[in-house]
């Protein structure tokens, strides 16, 4: 064999050496990375373990050690965010808190973007509050993409509350609805300005009452607020409020007589009564604004009782005590000269009174 050949089989021989040698340290490399994949796991199986018995800081020490053999397993990056965010077998620290959660988050996890987006929105030594809420409301709504309930209902309130961020109507109009018909306060009067002001949503009176009522009665002050508005300026229909009036336990009902004449008697006294409820409801809350107009509608509420007095004179009535019939005299006594000197007239009629005619 020529020395030029025995050089080339030598080289080829090293090269053959040198790829076996290199696909043996691949598989070795792929065999320890299974088994650092394995043992990460094991370490997280064991921090949950200790974690549950309340051993908090042996746990961390756990998830510390998956997360160095496994650097993008979601769901120790997932605890170790909640851990850090909580302090809980470690010091509080908000900034490593978020960025554990954001390596979970940017893998798809669902929990970690909803909590990431939290974390943002109750974030208050970062760079602006505007700027936090933008981001939290890019990380809920990623959530909410993937379904999560809670993240939709958080981003209905940072809309509700006025926050310029990023939305699509469409979108929040279908998830807001559900949000809203699963009794979500917020979500309700979103949809109840939504239907009034024709945002998303064809321009709709009496479906915004329908869902300014529903938060409104939840407690809800804007709604409760929005909604006397709207019967103050005649907005709410008459057949709504005769639905309203004659549901269950119903406290804001207008009284019959309001409801059983026309519709222009209806405008001017019925839907003053209910005004009048929902002002007083607010004002109750300390609202300046209710307390106010409340007080504007004082004279009319005074008149609206004395006819609904007058209204049921006549039902006979059997009285346990003599001193609570002559209440109830004195009552429709009242009645009369509140409506008389108002300029009603007031005829007898059997047992009680009637109007003979109404202004």
């Amino acid at each position: 064999m020529s020395e030029r050949n025995s050089n080339v089989s030598i080289v080829l021989s090293q090269s053959a050496s040198l790829t076996k040698a290199r696909a043996q340290s691949l598989v070795a490399r792929g065999r320890a990375d299974l088994r650092a994949i394995e043992d990460a796991g094991e370490w997280l199986k064991r921090g949950l373990e200790l974690r549950k018995h309340g051993n908090h800081e042996e746990a961390f020490a756990c998830f510390e050690r998956g997360i160095q053999l496994n650097p993008n397993h979601s769901e120790i990056q997932f605890i170790l965010g909640y851990l850090f965010a909580n302090g809980e077998g470690t010091t509080r620290d908000l900034t490593r808190g978020r960025m554990w959660y954001r390596k979970a988050a940017e893998q798809g996890m669902m929990d970690a973007q909803y909590n990431l987006g939290l974390l943002y929105y109750g974030w208050d030594d970062g760079p602006g509050l505007l700027e936090n809420y933008k981001q939290a409301a890019d990380w809920f709504r990623r959530a909410a993409a993937q379904g999560s309930e809670k993240a939709k209902s958080r981003l209905i309130l940072l809309y509700s509350l006025g926050y310029e961020v990023p939305q699509d109507d469409e979108w929040e109009v279908d998830w807001g609805r559900r949000a809203a018909e699963q009794g979500d306060i917020a979500a309700q009067r979103t949809l109840g300005d939504r239907y009034r002001d024709g945002r998303g949503l064809p321009q709709d009176n009496a479906e915004a009452a329908t869902w300014y009522r529903k938060a409104a009665q939840n407690g809800d002050l804007a709604a409760q607020i929005s909604l006397a508005e709207m019967y103050s300026h005649g907005s709410v229909p008459r057949e709504l409020c005769v639905h309203f009036s004659f549901e269950e336990n119903c406290d804001d009902a207008v009284s019959p007589l309001a409801l059983a004449l026309d519709e222009e008697t209806y405008l001017k006294h019925g839907c003053k009564e209910a005004a009048a409820y929902w002002y007083g409801r607010a004002a109750q809350q300390g609202s300046e604004i209710a307390a106010s107009a409340l007080a504007e509608l004082q004279p009319l509420l005074i008149l609206e009782r004395a006819k609904w007095t007058i209204f049921w004179s006549g039902t006979h009535i059997n009285f346990e005590h003599a001193e609570d019939r002559k209440k109830h005299y004195a009552e429709i006594q009242d009645a009369v000269r509140v409506l008389t000197d108002a300029g009603y007239k007031v005829k007898s009629a059997g047992f009680g009174y009637e109007l003979e005619s109404v202004q």
